[in-house]
């Protein structure tokens, strides 16, 4: 009996526990990316009830970018300095409070405030789950457990624009955050009473040692410096302006504009585009495995995500079928932005992987952080003879196109700059360092023979 009840033990701590924990991970990702796209349907709602413009509105949004983007290179050091565990627990508290702080304001700048909590908070989300991943489960398990969280995080989106904007219409959108306020505290107290910043069995554990201040410094200066870090980021956040700009907050109001599409419609539209992603980032990155290439699918999924959107924005009278089935194939096409981290981790010393992979992801998100407010400016300044409607300005499907024109432009960039991109192969510096010391030594042994 002794013997069994060890064994279901040591089932439980094998097998069950490091798949429940990073779970647990994968669920505040979920709350992040509910949280992020949510404005994107209660634009009505908050420029009625705030007073605000496009400019003001895209600003708000962004507030989330303004605490998110910077904190993606200290929250690692953060996380290997207290734990999973508490620093997660009081990362969701913020955002909790954010959300609350959002709920609350009356003012355009409570709610500037709450969204900057907000932002601050699910900072730690993402790197939670590949930090939670990197202690518990084997690292042939790490690409899993990355594939999982950006499907999870994209139904997540998914979920936000249907049911949510259902919610948004029938109680207004501070009745329907409510819920999420409630949420919050829900999988604050889950990640408090259930999660484990480490097994208790060292045999389990895959960690590094911190890095010292000192030799983040070093590794901080090595990612900077390389021109080819800041091309890869550059690409990376053009290429992700049709989801840090379009899904997440335009995406629905321009439809809804252009198209004359019921919120609901407009949701389901956007959703298709999420769907194609979540199948696509994990085949789009198994065949750059398999074919050991990186910059031509990136090349070609630029290029196509550009015709696809020139033709959402330019083609008119598409019908709403056609629609979902574009949104559908631009999900399959953007499925390929994952490939930018690799080229950032691969453009880097291994020891420096980490602090490479962070550093393209600050540089991914500032496209949220500067793109949403131009989108609004833009917007507000192409409009003429605004008509108000229950206080909410009214834009033309020619104002949002013009001011939306941003995102094909910019992956236009990305296009060209992709072919300056150095293909690494799917090998890090490190490795082909190696191999290069190895040929001069063989051709200078040769050259002695």
């Amino acid at each position: 009996m002794a013997i069994a009840v060890s064994n279901k033990n040591q089932f439980f701590r094998l097998m069950i526990q490091p798949w429940f924990i990073c779970t647990l991970g994968m669920l505040f990702y979920c709350y992040n990316y509910f949280l992020r796209v949510s404005p994107s349907v209660m634009q009505n709602d908050l420029m009625q009830g705030l007073h605000i413009n496009a400019y003001q509105f895209g600003t708000l949004a962004a507030f989330y970018y303004y605490a998110y983007t910077p904190m993606q290179i200290p929250v690692g050091m953060i996380y290997d300095r207290f734990g999973a565990r508490i620093v997660q627990f009081f990362a969701v508290i913020v955002v909790v409070l954010g959300v609350g702080t959002f709920i609350s304001a009356n003012t355009y700048q409570m709610a500037c405030v709450g969204r900057l909590f907000i932002g601050l908070g699910t900072a730690f989300a993402y790197i939670g789950v590949l930090k939670l991943a990197s202690i518990w489960l084997a690292p042939n398990r790490f690409a899993t457990i990355a594939g999982l969280t950006t499907a999870f995080g994209m139904s997540s989106a998914i979920f936000s624009d249907k049911i949510l904007t259902k919610f948004v219409e029938s109680v207004g959108y501070k009745q329907a955050l409510e819920t999420a306020f409630i949420i919050g505290i829900g999988l604050s107290l889950l990640i408090l009473f259930f999660m484990r910043s480490k097994p208790k069995t060292q045999t389990q554990i895959n960690q590094h040692k911190p890095m010292a201040f000192k030799e983040l410094l070093n590794a901080l200066h090595t990612v900077l410096t390389s021109p080819q870090m800041w091309l890869i980021g550059l690409i990376g956040c053009l290429f992700y302006l049709p989801a840090s700009v379009f899904l997440d907050l335009w995406g629905i109001p321009y439809l809804k504009s252009v198209y004359q599409l019921s919120a609901e419609d407009a949701a389901s539209a956007v959703s298709w585009v999420f769907v194609g992603w979540i199948i696509s980032g994990p085949s789009i990155g198994a065949l750059s495995d398999k074919i050991k290439r990186r910059r031509s699918p990136l090349l070609i999924s630029a290029v196509m995500s550009t015709i696809l959107l020139s033709i959402i924005f330019y083609v008119p009278g598409l019908s709403l079928s056609s629609l979902n089935v574009i949104f559908f194939f631009l999900g399959i096409f953007c499925g390929a932005h994952p490939l930018c981290f690799a080229l950032g981790k691969e453009n880097s010393p291994l020891k420096f992987s980490g602090i490479a992979v962070a550093v393209t992801n600050t540089l991914i998100m500032l496209g949220g952080l500067i793109f949403q407010p131009i989108v609004g400016k833009l917007l507000d300044n192409h409009a003429v003879n605004v008509v108000f409607q229950d206080g909410i300005p009214q834009y033309t499907p020619a104002d949002y196109t013009y001011a939306l024109s941003v995102v094909p432009i910019g992956l236009m960039i990305a296009v060209f700059l992709t072919f300056f991109l150095k293909e690494t192969y799917c090998q890090s510096r490190a490795v082909k360092d190696e191999r290069r010391t190895m040929n001069k030594s063989q051709l200078a042994m040769e050259g002695e023979g």
